[in-house]
């Protein structure tokens, strides 16, 4: 039976009933601030627990990358050669270490800067020996002198570095002391990535790169599919794949039946939609719950991230879509990925660890007629600009593959500046592009326009024919990051091709 509902013309929920409005529903939820009470799921022994905070990932919780940094100069003071006589090496040293420590608190790694110089290969060579024996997960080297030589000793770090990761390295080269032809002659050294650049801000950007590449290392991936129960490790990104049954997914749900958290966390969906369309109130409730469901399978698991064959339980009528969670993951820095897509899932990790922002992955919908590229999907995030942005707007709508639960529809923004990029398979090379994107795509039930949800459309840079951009469930992220994905790769043993294919 319909609650009763005042209030003139509302639209119709499931079965007819009229939805209710946002303060009708908290009513009814009975909750009263922001604090909701205790799940207890007998399927993972949780008897109290508070409100659910943000997922654990590589690097917030016990464990962290470890990066070691050092500076290379023969002197301390130049003379008629590049730095020159008015470059002043302990204040510049002393505002590396600055930029160097305010990245490392701000990312929680564990840095260790050596103060005094490699001034030779020799102090090169017992750097590196210290840093491997010590176990350090990566190296950041500053280049501080052109004449004499200051690159001998970076030279000898990255020539000796041993296998099998080479141990990732990322070297600034500020201006006054950097050539072309120095910078063409060790650009292909493997598992590193010279960043020349005026800008002393990078150093930043050089422990951001390194950071990454340890955060996808230390990723647990969550594979829920079939009924086998077994690990994998994909290289070169180190990746860890946890492969759970599918039935798992279903005895979760199923133990958040009548959580608080459940109402809090609906409750919140509703006060930040812009308007609810489709969805009834209990259908905003089962959305939350698969939230819930979600994040105790990656605790129990231990797992950063999840990607579900959930078409198979939505098929079987089993368990809701799980849109809304996945569109919370993603804002939770983490993702829930559709479809079992271990690609993809890796690829949204990569978005929020490199590029500190959440990506929307995608169907590809090209269209022909204006030669452009667009997608669409049943989820998306809304914090596309990043974690610490303001949010987009999103619509509550329905699943519209089943007509069934909730699926946000979240509004991009025209005229926006992206990249597309997803690995390819084995997970050697990835490949990306840029362009800048045109307009959303409304549907409607009698509109003529079908498809998911969240829908754009986009025009690519340097493609000639929109059918040659290949991939299925790419990524799309707010920016232009292009060079952040060339250097991670090059640090990561990742080759980098164009979406169209060939190299940028």
């Amino acid at each position: 039976m319909c609650p009763d509902v005042r209030g003139g013309n509302r639209r119709k929920g499931r079965g007819g009933c009229p939805l209710m409005g946002r303060r009708q529903f908290l009513t009814r939820a009975g909750l009263a601030g922001g604090a909701a009470l205790a799940l207890n799921t007998g399927l993972f022994s949780l008897s109290t627990r508070k409100v659910m905070g943000a997922p654990v990932l590589p690097g917030a919780g016990d464990g962290q990358a470890r990066i070691r940094a050092a500076f290379s100069r023969p002197q301390d003071e130049y003379y008629m050669g590049w730095p020159g006589a008015a470059y002043d090496t302990a204040a510049s040293q002393a505002r590396y270490t600055e930029i160097l420590e305010e990245s490392a608190g701000r990312r929680n790694i564990e840095l260790e800067i050596v103060s005094a110089p490699l001034r030779n290969t020799e102090h090169a060579a017992d750097f590196l020996q210290e840093t491997e024996e010590q176990g350090f997960d990566g190296a950041l080297l500053t280049v501080m002198a052109l004449h004499p030589d200051g690159w001998s000793a970076v030279d000898h770090f990255l020539e000796h570095r041993a296998e099998p990761r080479n141990l990732p390295t990322t070297v600034f080269a500020p201006q006054g002391v950097q050539f072309t032809p120095y910078l063409r002659a060790r650009q292909d050294i493997p598992h590193s990535f010279i960043g020349a650049t005026e800008d002393v801000e990078w150093l930043d950007s050089g422990l951001r790169l390194l950071n990454a590449v340890w955060q996808m290392a230390h990723t647990r991936l969550a594979v829920i599919q079939g009924t086998d129960e077994r690990e994998e490790v994909v290289e070169p990104v180190g990746a860890t794949l946890h492969y759970m049954p599918l039935d798992r997914f279903a005895e979760a749900y199923d133990a958040t039946e009548g959580a608080e958290e459940a109402e809090a966390i609906a409750r919140t969906y509703m006060e930040n939609a812009e308007e609810t369309l489709e969805p009834s109130e209990e259908e905003v409730l089962e959305a939350a719950r698969t939230y819930l469901a979600n994040r105790q399978i990656m605790e129990e698991t231990g797992c950063h991230a999840v990607t579900m064959d959930c078409l198979g339980l939505v098929t079987q009528k089993r368990t809701p879509p799980p849109c809304m969670a996945y569109m919370q993951l993603l804002d939770e820095k983490t993702c829930g990925c559709c479809e079992r897509d271990i690609t993809s899932a890796l690829s949204l990790m990569l978005s929020s660890y490199l590029c500190e922002k959440p990506a929307f992955l995608h169907n590809p919908t090209p269209n022909t007629v204006r030669n452009t590229y667009g997608g669409a999907h049943c989820t998306a995030p809304t914090l596309m600009d990043g974690f610490d942005e303001a949010p987009s707007s999103y619509i509550l709508r329905n699943h519209h593959e089943s007509d069934w639960g909730v699926a946000p529809q979240v509004l991009l923004r025209e005229g926006q500046r992206a990249t597309v990029m997803q690995f390819l398979g084995g997970f050697g090379s990835l490949m990306a592009a840029t362009g800048s994107i045109l307009h959303n795509i409304d549907t409607q039930p009698h509109d003529g326009v079908g498809g998911c949800r969240t829908a754009f459309q986009m025009e690519v840079d340097d493609v000639a024919n929109v059918l040659d951009i290949r991939g299925h469930h790419n990524v799309l992220i707010y920016g232009d990051h292009l060079q952040d994905l060339r250097a991670w790769c090059r640090l990561a043993g990742v080759e980098l091709e164009h979406l169209t294919g060939g190299a940028i």
